[in-house]
């Protein structure tokens, strides 16, 4: 559900107006009112900054994982010292890993024409002795030129041949020879380019520690300043959104309070001697959104929150589509084995990393729902139950759902999801709109509910065919009077019944369509089974016939297809279904969105 906002204006001394945001930001329940969207030159930069802050934690916290360090190293004053050396540190890194790079290409060059002394060259060219390096590929090189002239082959690799010619003239031309190039070598040797490699490598790895010693020693006063550097600018912030009024004088601040902390601001507003408006949003208020949902529905909020929150004035729909993703995670993985893996994985690392408990929690959700559809559709791990020769299962087997049945098991949750969407839809709109504006989607829910109850009644023989008939056209007046003369209270009733037509074609079109998406559940769950199957029966038929090297080679099949198949039925399980949601099912619901969550000016530590 979404917790009822209401709308609070501060009317403050300007002398005391930063005393009474300090007491504003203890307090910790008002979300501040934007008016202004353009962030001031001074908030840039400090949002700049924190987020830059924000990388480099996240990036220590990683390197900092699992690492044993010896030694605890410098002790650095606050955080702010600990992220200046840091940026030092990455600077540093940075400009001795360019060098490397250079001086890496410069020795490839020298290579090819072994560790000589650059110095020695210079002498011989005082004397007079002249060492051209050439270079060309070996379809060129011709053994000849070595009798012509004064010439030595140096190297043959990768189809080049790298050669010296000594001269005895500075700046003779060099003899026509077809595909050679000269190649101008570094003024240094190739040992010494090594060692200077070698000594930067070693500053490098000096670094890199001290940056392991900060990772492991000092994250926690990164983290203590990048909670300061968010407190100030959400300050920051506070300031910008603040106007001052009566001469400047006064200073006014404007913001929303979930209605449940009302009693208590109050209370407190009134010991301080705050003055204060509190009154209800109107329609143009752009209100945030704070989400309250029970155990259950609150862990099903992160799949919301990869669409968008819903606005303040309709219904959240996260605790409605919650059983619903989750049945149809089930439906779509529909393997008992690979449940129990999800399962079991999740209980393990929920006490392994709580952090992520709420997802964790979630996962175990599903893969117990995929646990019980997997033993409803008789799989397991690829093997089918139905067909296998399993004594103690015979008598299950007969509550066991086939291939056909899923089918039509999917075409139903489909009706079942669409109408419940639309169901919500008429709530929705009598909500925000008022209920003449739902009029149309309960002659829609009316002509599809009552006509399948009209045929299922004659079906039956409960009514007879005339009664059922007279039923039927009772249903089809008042639907199509809804749909199609007062699907709008402001409009004419000629205007309704054109408009209504083009909406007629509309919604069958799109229902039809809607109805067909949940076919998918179908094909994902069959998938996924003959995927397991096809890799059970590779495993049978490759092993060797061998009694050490069979088992372990079925094995490895085993684990390594499986594994694929988990990983990628597990995948089209999660994202299917959220298609299915956010598309068919909110879609049909009416849901409008465009929320933006409720986060009250308060004393914050990094999260």
């Amino acid at each position: 559900m979404i917790v009822p906002m209401m709308k609070y204006s501060f009317l403050v001394y300007h002398a005391d107006y930063k005393a009474f945001l300090k007491e504003l930001k203890q307090m910790g329940v008002l979300h501040v009112q934007v008016k202004k969207q353009e962030a001031t030159p001074e908030m840039q930069d400090l949002l700049r900054a924190y987020n830059d802050l924000l990388k480099t934690i996240r990036s220590l916290s990683v390197r900092g994982k699992d690492k044993v360090v010896s030694g605890e190293g410098p002790r650095l004053a606050d955080g702010a010292a600990v992220w200046q050396r840091i940026r030092e540190i990455e600077a540093e890194l940075e400009q001795k890993q360019q060098q490397i790079g250079s001086l890496e290409k410069e020795a490839q060059l020298l290579v090819p024409w072994g560790d000589f002394s650059p110095e020695r060259l210079e002498d011989l060219k005082q004397s007079g002795l002249y060492f051209r390096f050439l270079v060309c590929r070996d379809k060129y090189f011709d053994p000849a030129w070595e009798q012509e002239h004064y010439l030595q082959k140096v190297s043959a690799e990768g189809g080049f041949t790298c050669f010296v010619l000594l001269q005895r003239e500075a700046g003779a031309s060099l003899p026509e020879w077809e595909g050679v190039d000269e190649t101008l070598l570094p003024a240094r040797s190739l040992s010494d380019l090594r060692k200077e490699q070698k000594a930067l490598e070693a500053e490098v790895s000096r670094l890199n520690e001290e940056l392991d010693s900060l990772a492991t020693h000092q994250l926690g006063q990164l983290e203590a300043y990048a909670a300061d550097l968010k407190s100030e600018l959400d300050e920051a912030n506070v300031l910008h959104q603040t106007q001052s009024e009566v001469e400047d004088h006064v200073r006014l601040i404007e913001g929303w309070v979930p209605q449940p902390k009302m009693a208590g601001l109050n209370a407190e507003l009134d010991r301080r001697s705050i003055l204060y408006v509190a009154s209800r949003p109107t329609d143009d208020d752009k209100v945030p959104v704070q989400l309250k949902n029970n155990r259950f529905a609150r862990v099903f909020e992160s799949i919301g929150d990869l669409y968008e929150l819903p606005n303040h004035k309709e219904l959240d729909l996260v605790p409605f589509f919650a059983p619903f993703y989750m049945l149809f995670f089930g439906f779509s993985l529909g393997d008992a084995g690979y449940g129990l893996i999800i399962l079991l994985a999740a209980i393990f690392m929920k006490y392994k990393v709580p952090k992520m408990r709420s997802i964790l929690t979630l996962a175990q959700w599903l893969g117990l729902v995929t646990v019980v559809f997997g033993a409803l559709t008789g799989t397991f791990f690829g093997i089918d139950l139905i067909e296998a020769d399993i004594a103690w299962l015979d008598k299950w087997k007969a509550y066991m759902i086939d291939t056909d049945k899923l089918f039509n098991l999917a075409l139903i949750l489909g009706v079942i999801h669409i109408l419940f969407g639309m169901v919500l839809k008429v709530v929705n709109v009598s909500m925000t709109k008022g209920i003449a504006y739902s009029y149309s989607t309960i002659g829609w829910l009316l002509l599809i509910v009552g006509s399948g109850l009209a045929y299922g009644l004659r079906e039956l023989g409960a009514v007879s065919e005339s009664v059922g008939t007279y039923v039927q056209n009772g249903i089809l007046i008042a639907s199509g009077s809804l749909i199609l003369l007062f699907n709008d209270p402001r409009r004419s009733i000629v205007m309704n019944f054109l408009t209504g037509l083009w909406d007629v074609y509309g919604m069958v079109t799109g229902l039809v369509g809607d109805l067909l998406s949940y076919i998918r559940l179908f094909a994902l769950g069959v998938s996924s089974a003959i995927l397991g199957f096809v890799f059970n029966e590779l495993a049978m038929s490759m092993r060797p016939d061998n009694v050490i090297f069979g088992p372990l080679v079925m094995i490895i099949i085993l684990l390594v297809g499986h594994g694929m198949t988990l990983f990628m039925a597990g995948l089209g399980a999660f994202v299917h279904p959220i298609r299915l949601t956010f598309v068919e099912f909110y879609k049909n619901a009416g849901f409008t969105g465009g929320g933006k969550r409720y986060t009250p000016f308060a004393e914050k530590s990094l999260d």
